[in-house]
C-alpha cells in the first residue's frame, strides 16, 4: 500500500465526517483501523463515526481498542461514558467519569458530563458538587453556570439561581442563553421589569429564539401589558410550535394543573389566584374586583372561558351572579368546542326494561378526596335496580381505594388515554341511562365528555360546589341548606334536592387508635386550642382578622393550621403579628396519614371554618372525629357546605349567619368548658344516629334521586327542580 495513502484515507473520513456523512466514512475507517490498530486517532474517528450511526455497541467494543493502547485517554473515557448513557446505563457511565476523574480531577469536559449524568439520574446535590468543582477551577465556564442555575431554579433555590445566573449573564454578555436563564429566575422571582428586560436583551442577541419570546409574553402579562404580551406569545407560536405547547404545559403546571384558555389576561389573574395557596393577600380584594369587573364586560368574553378561574373564585370576595356568569361563559365555550363531534343521538329508551345503567365520570379514581368520600357508594348500589359503571379520567396510581373503587364497579373502564370524542363514544355505547359528573370544573375533568351528550340524563354531584352553567347538565344533586330557594337562580340545572345534607362519607373510615398528648404535636398543655386544617387558599383575610381577634379575646389559646410550605407559614405568622397576635400562637401541624389526622383531632377543643370556601371534607372529617365545628353560612354553595353537615348531625347552633356571630359564639364556647363538653357529648351521640354519617341510607337517599328522574325522563317529561322524598 502506498505510504501516503492510510493518511489520505483518514483525511478522506474526518472530512466526511465533519460534513454528517457517518455512513460514507464507516468502511473508510473500519479499513484504516484494521491496516493501523495501534492508531488511537483512527479508532477514535470510528467510534464517532459509529456513535452517529446509533451503532453503540460496535462504538463500545472500538473504545476498549483505544483504551487497550492508552488506558489512560481522558477523551476516550468521556466518550465511553456518552455511549453507555445512550445505552440506558447511566450507573455504569458515572463509574467510567468517576474513574476517570481520579486521573484528571479538573478535566472540564469529564466534570462537566459527570454533573449532566447525574443530574439526568436525579442526583441533584451530586450534580451541583460537579458543577462546583467544574467552576473552582474554570470560573466563568459557560455550560457549567448554564447547567446549574437551572438546576438551582428546578430546585427552588431562587436566590442561588439568581446570582449564579447574574454571573453568567455578566461573563457572557453576548450569549442569548445567559439572559434567557436570568430571565427566567427573575420570573420566578416575581420580579416582572427585570424579567422582561433580560427577555429583551436575549432576544436582542438572537431575534428567533421562541423561547424568549415565550418568557417575554409572560413578564408582560403580569405587567398587564396584554396586548403586547399577545403578540410575544404569538411569535413564540409561530416561530416553533411544538416548544410553545411545551412551554404551555409547563406554565399550566405552575398555574395549578391545567389551562384551557391561554391568553395573557387569564395568565395575569391566574398568578394572583395562586397568591391564595401561598396565604398572599396582597391581591385579594383586588383581584375579586377585576373578575367582577370582568364578568360585566363582554368585550372580555374570552378571558372568562378558562375554567380554572371558576375554582379559585370560590376563595374570592365574588358576588353570585359574577361566579355564575364566568360558569356560563366556559360552558359556552366548551359547548362551542365540541359541536362538530357530538356523539350520534342515544336510542329512545321508552321501552327500557332492564336494569337503570348508572355511570360515574371522575379523575378522581385515586388518592383524593372525593375518591375517599364516595368509596362506599359504588359498592352499595342496589344490584337488582341499577347497574353501575366508572369512567376514569386519570391513569390508575396504584393505590388500595383505586382497587377498591375499581371492584366496586359492574364495569369500569379507563378513559385517559382516549379523547374526548372517543370516550363519550364509549359511554353511549355502553347505554348509560344516567351519567354522573363528580368533578365539574375541577383539574383533569373533562366537561367536552358531557358536552357530547352521551347519555340522555346528566347530573353534576359532590365534587364541585358550584353550577357548571352548562345547558348539557340536566340535574345537580344538593339539599335545601347548601341551595336555598333564592339561590337557584344561580344554577343551569334544576337542582335535585336531597332530604337531608347532599354530602356523603364513608362510615367505615378508620380513626387510628392512638392516644395522643399535646405534648406528641407541639400543642399547649393548657388552654384553648382552635383548630382549622383546610387547605390554605381558603384561609382569606377576612375569616383570619376573625381569628386573630378570637385569639386576641380568649387568652392563652392558640389557633392549630396546617404546614403546607415554609412561604405560607411565613406569611401567617406575619399577618398574625401586624394584627397584635405573636407567632407563637400559631401552631402547624405536619402531614400525616389520613388514620392519624383524625385521631388528633381530639386534641383540639373548637373547629374555626373558613369563611368565602368552607372545609368540606375536612369539616365532615372534623365532626367523624367528634370535634364541633363552627361555620359562617356565606352566600355561595361553596361557603355553606359546612352549615349543611352540622345541619344533618344535629348541631344547628353551631351555624352562625356573620362574622361578629361568629366571633361571639367561638369566644363563648372557649370561655364556658360545660357547654363545650354539652356540644362535644351531643356530636358523640349523634354520629351514628343522624343522617350525616349514614352511607348507607345517603345511597338510598341518591337512588331515589335516580328514580325520580328516570321515571320524569321516561314519561317524556322535562327535567324540573324537586325535592327527593316528599
Amino acid at each position: 500500500m502506498d505510504k501516503h495513502k492510510p493518511a489520505l484515507m483518514l483525511n478522506q473520513a474526518e472530512k466526511l465526517l465533519q460534513q454528517g456523512q457517518s455512513q460514507q466514512a464507516l468502511p473508510l475507517l473500519e479499513q484504516y483501523a484494521a491496516n493501523q490498530p495501534q492508531d488511537v486517532r483512527g479508532w477514535l474517528l470510528l467510534v464517532i463515526a459509529l456513535h452517529q450511526s446509533h451503532k453503540l455497541q460496535e462504538a463500545l467494543h472500538a473504545l476498549e481498542s483505544v483504551l487497550a493502547i492508552e488506558p489512560h485517554h481522558l477523551q476516550a473515557r468521556n466518550i465511553k461514558a456518552v455511549v453507555l448513557c445512550d445505552l440506558g446505563k447511566p450507573q455504569e457511565a458515572i463509574q467510567v467519569y468517576r474513574e476517570a476523574l481520579t486521573l484528571a480531577p479538573g478535566d472540564a469536559a469529564l466534570l462537566l458530563n459527570m454533573a449532566i449524568v447525574l443530574e439526568q439520574a436525579g442526583d441533584s446535590t451530586a450534580a451541583l458538587e460537579h458543577y462546583d468543582l467544574l467552576l473552582k477551577h474554570h470560573p466563568e465556564h459557560a455550560s457549567a453556570l448554564l447547567n446549574r442555575g437551572a438546576l438551582l431554579l428546578s430546585l427552588g433555590s431562587l436566590q442561588e439561581a439568581l446570582h449564579n445566573n447574574r454571573q453568567l449573564a455578566t461573563a457572557h454578555s453576548n450569549w442569548e442563553h445567559a439572559h434567557f436563564n436570568l430571565g427566567e429566575t427573575l420570573l420566578a422571582l416575581e420580579q416582572w421589569q427585570p424579567a422582561l428586560a433580560a427577555y429583551t436583551r436575549a432576544l436582542a442577541i438572537q431575534p428567533a429564539m421562541a423561547k424568549a419570546h415565550f418568557g417575554h409574553g409572560l413578564a408582560l402579562s403580569m405587567l398587564q401589558r396584554f396586548a403586547e404580551a399577545q403578540q410575544a406569545l404569538n411569535t413564540a407560536q409561530s416561530l416553533d410550535p411544538a416548544a410553545f405547547e411545551q412551554n404551555k404545559l409547563a406554565a399550566a403546571a405552575r398555574s395549578g394543573g391545567q389551562l384551557h384558555e391561554f391568553n395573557p389576561q387569564v395568565i395575569y389573574l391566574l398568578k394572583q389566584a395562586l397568591r391564595l395557596s401561598l396565604c398572599d393577600w396582597s391581591h385579594w380584594q383586588k383581584l375579586g374586583e377585576e373578575i367582577e369587573a370582568l364578568t360585566a364586560s363582554a368585550q372580555h368574553s374570552a378571558t372568562l372561558n378558562e375554567r380554572a378561574l371558576l375554582f379559585h373564585s370560590f376563595a374570592l370576595p365574588l358576588s353570585p351572579a359574577s361566579r355564575f356568569t364566568l360558569a356560563r361563559n366556559i360552558a359556552a365555550r366548551i359547548t362551542e368546542r365540541v359541536k362538530p363531534a357530538v356523539c350520534p343521538a342515544f336510542e329512545q329508551t321508552g321501552l327500557h326494561r332492564g336494569k337503570i345503567k348508572i355511570g360515574y365520570v371522575s379523575p378522581d379514581f385515586r388518592k383524593h378526596p372525593t375518591a375517599t368520600l364516595s368509596r362506599r357508594l359504588y359498592a352499595l348500589h342496589d344490584r337488582s335496580r341499577y347497574e353501575i359503571y366508572g369512567y376514569s379520567l386519570r391513569p390508575d396510581d396504584g393505590s388500595p381505594i383505586r382497587r377498591e373503587i375499581e371492584q366496586s364497579c359492574d364495569v369500569f373502564r379507563e378513559l385517559s388515554s382516549l379523547d374526548d370524542h372517543a370516550s363519550a363514544e364509549i359511554i353511549r355505547r355502553d347505554g348509560i341511562d344516567i351519567l354522573i359528573d363528580l368533578a365539574g370544573y375541577t383539574s383533569f375533568a373533562r366537561a367536552e365528555i358531557f358536552a357530547m351528550r352521551p347519555a340522555p340524563l346528566q347530573l353534576c354531584y359532590l365534587g364541585f360546589p358550584h353550577s357548571t352553567g352548562a345547558d348539557f347538565i340536566d340535574y345537580f344533586i344538593a339539599d335545601p341548606v347548601v341551595i336555598p330557594p333564592s339561590a337557584e337562580k344561580y344554577f343551569s340545572e334544576k337542582i335535585a334536592h336531597l332530604p337531608d345534607s347532599y354530602f356523603l362519607f364513608d362510615n367505615q373510615q378508620a380513626i387510628a387508635p392512638l392516644k395522643l398528648t399535646r405534648g406528641d404535636l407541639d400543642l399547649p398543655p393548657h388552654g384553648t386550642v382552635f383548630c382549622c386544617h383546610n387547605s390554605n387558599y381558603k384561609i382569606t383575610p377576612d375569616v383570619f382578622d376573625s381569628w386573630m381577634r378570637i385569639l386576641q379575646r380568649v387568652p392563652d389559646s392558640v389557633i392549630w393550621l396546617l404546614d403546607s410550605s415554609v412561604q405560607a407559614r411565613d406569611h401567617l405568622c406575619r399577618e398574625a403579628e401586624l394584627r397584635g397576635i405573636v407567632r407563637q400562637r400559631l401552631v402547624f401541624a405536619d402531614f400525616v396519614s389520613n388514620d392519624i389526622h383524625l385521631a388528633r383531632y381530639r386534641l383540639a377543643d373548637l373547629f374555626l371554618d373558613t369563611f368565602q370556601c368552607n372545609a368540606h371534607t375536612t369539616a365532615a372529617e372534623a365532626l367523624w372525629s367528634g370535634l364541633p365545628v363552627l361555620t359562617c353560612a356565606g352566600n355561595s354553595m361553596a361557603a355553606r357546605v359546612a352549615a349543611s353537615l352540622l345541619s344533618a348531625v344535629g348541631l344547628h347552633e353551631l351555624i352562625t349567619t356573620s362574622p361578629q356571630q361568629y366571633e361571639d359564639k367561638a369566644v363563648y364556647l372557649a370561655t364556658h368548658a360545660d357547654e363545650l363538653k354539652r356540644l362535644r357529648a351531643l356530636l358523640e351521640s349523634n354520629r351514628l344516629t343522624t343522617p350525616l354519617f349514614d352511607t348507607e341510607r345517603q345511597v338510598k337517599n341518591i337512588e331515589a334521586v335516580y328514580q325520580h328522574i328516570w321515571n320524569r325522563h321516561r314519561a317524556g317529561l322535562p327535567p324540573e327542580t324537586f325535592h327527593s322524598g316528599e
